[in-house]
């Protein structure tokens, strides 16, 4: 199954986007060898986990549109910043922020991959693939959260919180990706 496209608005797939996302690995590189010196060991690992994880997402990102990746990069950086510099926990309402905006980011380029393969038929944006993201996010979410529950003391009333914010990140995310899609103006050959 090939794909067409009609050239790409700027915004949503640039070499600006993408210069944007190496900017968020770099940052995370300076943020590694500033945790690093600083001897904050358990931030260390987190930020050097996501720092890899965004190169490579950086490196086999050419089937991603630049707007997506810089997303997928912006919510590495809020994770990293967050375990390395502990503001989940002094600040309230950071935890719900990055468990809104990182299903978004997620779910988007996932559902980006999934849509441009072939994997799921449904248009772009409609009900039906708005409600497969929010499910993929969802399921992303509770992952996410038995990790959290093995890791972490936390309560169920956190817990549920995190998993409604997923899911508004995730529903998000959905639309977010069928909007891309539709500005790429990716069309399927039959």
């Amino acid at each position: 199954m090939a794909m067409t496209y009609t050239t790409p608005p700027p915004s949503v797939d640039s070499s600006t986007g993408r210069a944007l996302a190496w900017f968020g690995v770099a940052l995370q590189a300076v943020a590694f060898v500033a945790v690093w010196w600083l001897q904050r060991w358990n931030g260390l690992w987190t930020i050097g986990g996501f720092f890899l994880l965004s190169l490579g997402f950086m490196l086999l990102q050419r089937r991603i549109p630049s707007l997506i990746s810089f997303l997928v990069v912006c919510a590495a950086l809020l994770n990293a910043g967050g375990w390395a510099w502990n503001w989940f926990q002094e600040f309230a309402w950071f935890d719900e922020l990055v468990h809104t905006f990182t299903p978004l980011a997620l779910v988007s380029a996932v559902m980006y991959r999934l849509w441009i393969s072939g994997w799921i038929t449904g248009i772009p944006g409609s009900s039906s693939f708005v409600i497969l993201a929010t499910l993929i996010g969802l399921g992303l979410g509770i992952a996410w959260e038995i990790v959290e529950a093995t890791f972490l003391n936390l309560a169920w009333a956190d817990t549920l919180l995190d998993l409604v914010m997923d899911t508004i990140g995730a529903t998000a995310g959905g639309k977010f990706a069928g909007w891309v899609i539709v500005q790429l103006g990716a069309t399927r050959d039959s």
